[in-house]
């Protein structure tokens, strides 16, 4: 049986934690070292909660170009796949290409198996309870809505018995009145919590995909405690399309869970 055991926002305080450590991946497209936003603290969390041990079978979905699979290959001796289209399937390969050719880039990382087809479509691709860790980094907020409980399903489909997935999913920053509203919701049982709370939207996603939820949830308020990480203006000027240029601005957040079988 799935259980989603723990669920937090991300903050500041830890990703002060994973720079001191010296967490650091070789740089790939959208990737720095010099980073401080919330996907640099996103990765070694991963690590962090992963328990990652020789001979495990891990995937990160959506992964692109993200080298953090190779680096968990070569320090533990996984067995390590990327599972994304690239934008294949959907028509809007041009984005991904801007950065490089898929195809070029796996073929750079022959120890990585990418299979280039997305989540929710059930495939043979990805054998049932194949995998001991699935996870994702900023991803699952970009899947189409009408697309997400599938998606869902099919991870979970994947998942080993014992198995854990970890995800990490990009919060919108409303502004107060609206965070303040969505945090009273959260508190009245007869409402749609679903269409007033992003984090509750969430929330009510893993329940319907077959989760029980055993941990405490966190409130929307949470969003405006200044301790909490918000993504870098940097890493938004910078990395965001179209870079380095002028563009609007929203410091979202990140939501952690993990997903244990147990």
């Amino acid at each position: 049986m799935l259980f989603l055991t723990y669920c937090a926002l991300a903050t500041v305080e830890e990703l002060f934690q994973y720079k001191s450590k010296g967490f650091k991946l070789s740089e790939f497209p959208g990737y720095t070292v010099d980073q401080w936003g919330i996907k640099a603290h996103n990765r070694p969390w991963i690590e962090e909660r992963g328990q990652f041990a020789k001979g495990q079978k891990i995937i990160e979905v959506g992964g692109g170009y993200s080298l953090l699979c190779k680096y968990l290959n070569e320090k533990y001796q996984v067995e390590a796949w990327i599972g994304d289209d690239f934008g294949i399937t959907t028509g809007t390969s041009e984005i991904w290409s801007r950065w490089a050719n898929p195809y070029e880039h796996a073929a750079k990382n022959p120890q990585i198996k990418y299979v280039f087809e997305p989540f929710g479509n059930f495939s043979d691709k990805y054998p049932d309870q194949h995998f001991d860790r699935i996870f994702s980094v900023s991803t699952l907020e970009h899947i189409p809505s009408e697309h997400r409980l599938t998606v869902f399903k099919d991870m979970h489909r994947c998942l080993k018995t014992g198995g854990m997935e970890l995800h990490t999913i990009d919060i919108s920053n409303v502004g107060p009145e609206k965070i303040i509203m969505s945090s009273i919701v959260e508190r009245i049982p007869i409402l749609n919590k679903r269409c007033c709370s992003e984090i509750q939207y969430w929330i009510e996603i893993i329940k319907d995909s077959g989760v029980k939820i055993v941990t405490k949830i966190p409130s929307s308020f949470q969003i405006l405690d200044r301790r909490i990480l918000v993504e870098s203006p940097d890493v938004v000027y910078r990395f965001y399309p179209p870079n380095e240029a002028p563009k609007p601005y929203s410091p979202n957040v990140s939501l952690l869970f993990v997903i244990e079988d147990k």
